[in-house]
C-alpha cells in the first residue's frame, strides 16, 4: 500500500439482504495516485460491497470513510457531496439527453452549480465534438467516456467504477484504461471488475473477494497468481 493516506477507507464491513450477510468484514482502501481494483467471480460480493460504499445498501457493521469523514450513515446523494463519484455498471447515461445535458447533470454533486470544465474535454476530446448529439447515439465506448466524464463533473475525491469494461471492444478498453491511469494522478480510483487481464494491467493495488471476504490483497505482481486464477475460475 502507498504511504499516501487513503481517500476511501472501508473497514470491517458487514452487509447483506434480510438475515443473510453477504459481506463478512471487508477491509479495503483506495488512495489518490493509485488505481485500486476489487475482483472476484460472480457472487463473491463485489456488487454488494459497491452498493454499501455508495449508500444504496445499509451497512450492518463496519465503517466507510472519505478522507477520515465517516459517511457510513449518509444517503447516496450526501456521499456524492462528500466526494464519491460513481460510474454504474451499464453506464446508465440518459439516452434521450444530449452529451451536454448528461454532463450538466453531473454538476448535481456540487449543488448544480458551475460549467463544464475544460479539463473534461482535454481528457475526453470526442465529447466536445458530440456535445449536441444524443447520448443514446454514441457507441458503447463513447458512452463509457461520457459516464466517467459525468462523474468527474462533481469534482470527486474518489471515483468508483462498476465493471467499466462491460460491452466495450478490446481496443477501446485499452483507451479507458489509459484514461483511468491519468485520472488516478489526481484522485483515488476504485474499480470493481471481473476482467482479470484488464485489472492486472491497470491496478496498483488489488483486493480479491471470495464469499464476502477479502482473501488476498497487494500489488498484482505480489499476488499468488495460481490461487488468483483458481479463485476467478471457480
Amino acid at each position: 500500500m502507498t504511504d499516501e493516506k487513503p481517500t476511501l477507507e472501508v473497514s470491517g464491513l458487514w452487509a447483506g439482504y434480510g438475515e443473510g450477510m453477504v459481506l463478512q468484514g471487508v477491509d479495503l482502501a483506495a488512495a489518490r495516485g493509485r488505481v485500486t481494483c476489487l475482483v472476484g467471480r460472480n457472487g463473491a460480493g463485489k456488487t454488494t460491497t459497491l452498493k454499501t460504499v455508495m449508500g444504496l445498501l445499509p451497512a450492518a457493521r463496519g465503517r466507510v470513510l472519505v478522507e477520515d469523514a465517516d459517511v457510513t450513515a449518509l444517503p447516496p446523494y450526501e456521499r456524492a457531496h462528500a466526494g464519491i463519484g460513481y460510474v454504474p455498471q451499464g453506464r446508465e447515461i440518459f439516452p434521450q439527453l444530449t452529451v451536454r445535458e448528461n454532463l450538466q447533470l453531473g454538476l448535481e454533486a456540487r449543488g448544480g452549480k458551475g460549467q463544464i470544465d475544460e479539463s473534461i474535454f482535454e481528457t475526453f476530446p470526442i465529447l466536445r465534438e458530440f456535445l449536441d448529439r444524443r447520448g443514446g447515439d454514441l457507441s458503447g465506448g463513447q458512452q463509457q467516456q461520457l459516464a466517467i466524464a459525468r462523474a468527474l463533473m462533481g469534482k470527486p475525491k474518489v471515483l468508483v467504477l462498476d465493471e467499466p469494461t462491460e460491452g466495450i471492444q478490446p481496443n477501446v478498453i485499452d483507451e479507458i484504461g489509459d484514461v483511468l491511469r491519468r485520472i488516478s494522478k489526481d484522485i483515488a480510483v476504485l474499480i470493481v471488475e471481473q476482467y482479470l487481464e484488464f485489472v492486472l494491467g491497470i491496478a496498483d493495488e488489488c483486493y480479491v473477494l471470495e464469499k464476502g471476504r477479502v482473501i488476498m490483497s497487494g500489488a498484482p505482481a505480489e499476488l499468488d497468481q495460481e490461487r488468483l486464477q483458481q479463485t476467478m475460475s471457480l
